[in-house]
């Protein structure tokens, strides 16, 4: 019995934990940012902790949250914060972190394919050039602020 415990201790931890690890690489507290529940839009914020001794060259992501998801980031021309997709993969050296964040990096959802409602969790894969990292991001709507524990 005590070992059913046990079991049942890391499975559900592990089932409701916010950070993934592999390969020396950390993926902290996935969230996506939608306006309402049947928005089209979103955007997906979280931490990038390289803890290897390479850096890692971040390439992309995969899900079926949206009809398409990219890389982005905000730029400022003349005075004016601009939203644009990156052209190149972003690298992270060894020990360091990068933060997507608004105004910032983050992954743009775009074709949202049915509605959301606070909390739920949606498969993502943050794929990296030699490694793929299978994550959930958490949905916020609207003003709610993500809480860390």
């Amino acid at each position: 019995m005590r070992i059913f415990i046990v079991l049942l201790y890391f499975i559900l931890n592990q089932s409701f934990a916010h950070q993934y690890e592999k390969n020396g690489i950390t993926i902290s507290h996935p969230i996506l940012k939608m306006i309402a529940n049947d928005g089209k839009m979103g955007a997906g914020y979280f931490k990038i902790k390289n803890n290897s001794d390479n850096e890692i060259q971040l390439i992309g992501i995969d899900s079926s949250i949206a009809e398409k998801q990219e890389i982005h980031e905000v730029v400022e021309e003349n005075g004016v914060y601009k939203m644009r997709p990156l052209k190149e993969d972003l690298i992270v050296l060894p020990g360091k972190e990068l933060i997507f964040k608004p105004k910032s990096y983050h992954i743009m959802f775009f074709g949202i394919n049915k509605s959301h409602v606070n909390d739920e969790m949606l498969d993502a894969k943050i794929k990296f050039k030699n490694n793929v990292i299978n994550i959930k991001f958490k949905v916020l709507i609207g003003n709610q602020e993500h809480k860390h524990h």
